[in-house]
């Protein structure tokens, strides 16, 4: 048997435990108050920090109990049950919720837990039993205190081993400073549980136990608030929205993008103020987050329609009111509402963003369905994009070739084209080039698309000539970005020589660059590639930058006046000399002149008055498969 022993009454103070105590509520009010979705993990916390608080608070009752006069044993025993049934509790939640950011398998989670489950039932009957047969702690006959030996430190060391071994073994599925930190604590705890222990106390248990929960309060829930601005990170507006989808409960989201938004709010103490006091009129119910890129977004519960178009009409008023009149930074404000069209809650934000590069500054949109059906199509065009940039195949099927037969008045015959690129994909059918031009630019894929055209343009140039038919030339649109590749002369060299067809069947058209390297580089690969016969086209003249030094320094052969130079010309006398002159201009200098946009007999007659070579327009037709070019074209004479 073990030997009975009286506990020492300076074994133990109520500081540690009340300590822990004001810490557990302290930091349960501020968890609450700072922004934080209140999610399985937020859940996790709260009940860890409500089992901590009752384990301290039972044990204060306990030992102040344990030498109080008149307390029926049976007290006593419920209250140390009770202190050590919560207090082994704590370990087993920390390790539910390191689950997540440990990446523990569910297998693996539900074994870890069901061992220490076994293992709290096992030392809880074993101390129950010493207590019912007086071989470890138990109230004698005489109110006597004794302990034998104390289960729950071989509790406490299994719970920690397992702790430990569980961080050590997934350390790296989270970041060096994480791991480190986790670790860290839980030695502390450790090394503090020993030094009580040699001292014989009892005063800081829960300390020990409480020690980790502080870890991981600041590792994972650090204060999300920008203090300058009163927004939560951006970074927490997923989780709402996630939480609103699962409970169904409708969302109003509000995004204002104003430039320089942040050195604002940084250097114009006035510019705070009112800011502020814009915040306290308009966000009374909702949750402001702010974003890096100089963007706040403000969601607010839905309740009614009326009162979402009032809440959204005294927010845009104020705004313009206290912010733009006041400091005129500039804004684009949009306005839309959770939907069940949105396949991903991560697509909130990527709408906005989607919207905002097309909408024009100080303007307000509200996103419709339609905006969301043309987001989801726009990521899909773009999906299909990179798959064919992946692939690389000249040949690919998704890659049309269209035309535009171009009439040339010297021969009166249509003998040149222009191949125009169009998309044909599974879901949306045929893409049109204003839909993925400007995303195959913006993504740097627009290359790929350009060689692509150019093989298959060079492939039914081969055809037509194959079959004895007339034509001079197509000419394949390139942009700057395809200039600036170094091997772009000979990529367009190969594809013309794999496809057995002569250089000068093939022109290029581009537009003229502002950037004195790409006009530099643009005029080298230009010299190049006419060495070889290959037409150049210069595309758009009339529009944006025209630099007639420049014209000059490169040797175009035609040259393309843009369909806003054709309407310019009939407005009135004064245009119709200024354009013409152009015309006269250029061909003086051996540049052919195309009027682009000819769309009627009027159109005609007047670019012919005007010194045009070529007409190009809906009068002669319309984009056709570049496979139709043949009904445009002659037969050579045998």
């Amino acid at each position: 048997m073990f030997e009975s022993t009286q506990i020492d009454l300076n074994g133990y103070t109520p500081v540690g435990d009340i300590i822990v105590i004001s810490l557990c509520t302290v930091m349960a009010v501020l968890l609450w108050q700072t922004h934080i979705n209140k999610n399985t993990k937020f859940r996790t916390i709260m009940t860890i920090l409500a089992t901590t608080w009752v384990a301290s608070v039972t044990n204060v009752i306990y030992e102040m109990l344990l030498y109080a006069d008149n307390i029926k044993p049976i007290i006593i025993y419920i209250l140390r049950i009770v202190h050590h049934l919560t207090l082994t509790f704590i370990p087993l939640l920390y390790m539910q919720y390191l689950h997540n950011p440990l990446w523990i398998p569910k297998k693996k989670k539900r074994r870890y837990g069901l061992v220490t489950i076994i293992c709290i039932t096992a030392v809880s009957l074993l101390d129950i039993c010493g207590m019912i047969f007086h071989f470890g702690f138990y109230i004698d006959s005489n109110n006597i205190i004794h302990k034998h030996f104390n289960v729950y430190i071989l509790l406490y060391i299994f719970t920690l081993s397992a702790i430990l071994f569980v961080i050590i073994k997934y350390r790296t599925r989270v970041i060096r400073q994480i791991f480190y930190g986790l670790l860290g604590v839980n030695l502390m705890s450790a090394l503090i549980m020993i030094v009580q222990a040699i001292f014989n106390q009892v005063s800081y248990t829960c300390v020990c136990y409480f020690l980790p929960v502080i870890g991981i309060i600041f590792m994972f829930h650090s204060n999300p608030y920008d203090i300058k601005t009163g927004a939560v990170s951006g970074c927490f507006l997923i989780n709402e929205l996630n939480d609103a989808t699962e409970k169904n409960n409708p969302i109003i989201i509000l995004s204002i993008t104003m430039t320089e938004f942040s050195k604002a709010v940084n250097q114009y103490g006035k510019f705070k103020h009112e800011f502020y006091s814009f915040c306290r009129k308009s966000i009374k119910k909702g949750i402001l987050y702010h974003f890096p890129n100089e963007r706040l977004v403000l969601t607010i519960p839905k309740k009614s329609v009326s009162e979402y178009q009032q809440i959204i009409d005294n927010i845009v008023n104020n705004f313009r009111k206290n912010i733009y009149n006041k400091f005129n930074l500039e804004y684009k404000i949009i306005v839309m509402e959770t939907s069940d069209k949105i396949i991903d809650t991560g697509d909130y934000i990527k709408i906005i963003d989607y919207i905002e590069r097309i909408m024009p500054i100080n303007e307000i949109h509200n996103i419709t369905d339609k905006d969301i059906e043309n987001y989801y199509n726009t990521n899909y065009i773009l999906s299909e994009l990179e798959d064919i940039v992946i692939k690389k195949d000249l040949n690919d099927e998704r890659v049309l070739v269209y035309c535009q037969p171009v009439f040339n008045l010297l021969t009166d015959s249509y003998d040149t084209a222009e191949a125009l690129m169009r998309l044909k994909l599974d879901k949306t059918g045929m893409v049109f080039p204003d839909q993925f031009i400007p995303l195959a630019e913006q993504y740097n894929m627009i290359h790929t698309l350009s060689m692509i055209i150019l093989n298959k343009t060079c492939r039914a140039v081969n055809e037509i000539l194959c079959e004895n038919y007339e034509l001079n030339r197509i000419s394949v649109n390139f942009s700057a970005l395809d200039i600036k590749y170094e091997k772009f002369c000979q990529e367009v060299q190969n594809i013309i020589e794999q496809n057995n067809i002569p250089y000068d069947k093939i022109a290029v058209e581009i537009t003229e660059s502002r950037c004195e390297t790409d006009f530099n580089l643009m005029r080298q690969k230009v010299i190049q590639l006419q060495g070889l016969g290959i037409k150049f086209y210069l595309d758009d003249f009339g529009t944006g930058y025209s630099n007639f030094e420049r014209i000059m320094e490169i040797p175009f052969n035609i040259i393309k006046f843009d369909r806003s130079m054709l309407i310019e010309s009939v407005k009135n006398d004064s245009s119709k000399f200024m354009v013409s002159t152009f015309a006269s201009m250029f061909n003086s200098l051996n540049y052919a002149v195309l009027f682009e946009g000819v769309e009627n007999d009027y159109d005609e007659t007047h670019c012919v008055n005007m010194n045009a070579k070529y007409l190009q327009g809906y009068k002669y037709s319309r984009p056709i498969p570049i496979e139709q070019l043949k009904d445009f074209l002659k037969h050579k004479a045998v």
